[in-house]
């Protein structure tokens, strides 16, 4: 899907860690770039925070416990036009598909939750003309509006809990209803957020490979 999408259209589709427990990143979802990304064992682009999160989630992993976080994933060069208006809108598969990854709890596309604070009038965004080409100067909306992709670079957040399975022991019940404690055993990720990033990646990719067939098929080359 990835291949498929860079030859068609150049599309780029990449991710990073944006948060982990508390430590939010500052990264610039329009300029970030893969060797960024891959930096560090956290894959989260702003280097002095990845520091304090790798530190954060190895005290984790010393205690017993997990933490979660949010992965963020831009995709650019999307064609315009893909996506539904009501049914399959573009938006709603991707979330769909976003939503169906291990351990995902919330997902977000352009303002989010946080438009909610805002009046129409400033989370319209307004388009005007530069460099020839027709943009909007903010993005709000993720790059998608009325469920149809527009020109602007299409930004998502999926929110991924803390891992369940931890040495920590916990309160429980048997299959018998009585009461007893668990603590797993083993090894187990005490946190899944570095190694949701290609994952993400690769869904987003494929939800854009298949709205850019179903276009081709419908409207031709």
């Amino acid at each position: 899907a990835r291949r498929l999408l860079a030859e068609v259209a150049n599309v780029e589709v990449l991710a990073w860690v944006a948060s982990v427990h508390t430590l939010d990143a500052k990264v610039d979802a329009e300029s970030v770039t893969l060797a960024q990304v891959e930096s560090n064992i956290v894959r989260c682009p702003d280097a002095a925070c990845a520091e304090e999160m790798i530190a954060q989630i190895d005290w984790a992993r010393r205690h017993g416990d997990s933490l979660g976080g949010v992965v963020e994933v831009v995709a650019r060069q999307v064609p315009a036009g893909l996506g539904m208006p009501v049914f399959d809108k573009l938006e709603a598969d991707l979330a769909k598909a976003l939503m169906s990854l291990p351990a995902s709890k919330g997902f977000e596309i352009g303002s989010g939750f946080a438009g909610t604070t805002m009046t129409g009038s400033e989370h319209n965004d307004p388009y005007e003309s530069r460099e020839g080409r027709i943009h909007t100067r903010t993005n709000y909306s993720g790059g998608v509006q009325g469920g149809i992709r527009i020109g602007e670079p299409i930004v998502m957040r999926v929110a991924f809990k803390p891992t369940a399975t931890i040495a920590k022991e916990q309160e429980t019940v048997t299959d018998q209803g009585a009461a007893t404690t668990l603590a797993a055993k083993g090894r187990h990720d005490p946190c899944v957020l570095p190694r949701a990033v290609p994952m993400v990646e690769a869904m987003v990719a494929l939800v854009l490979a298949d709205h850019y067939l179903r276009q081709r098929g419908q409207c031709g080359a």
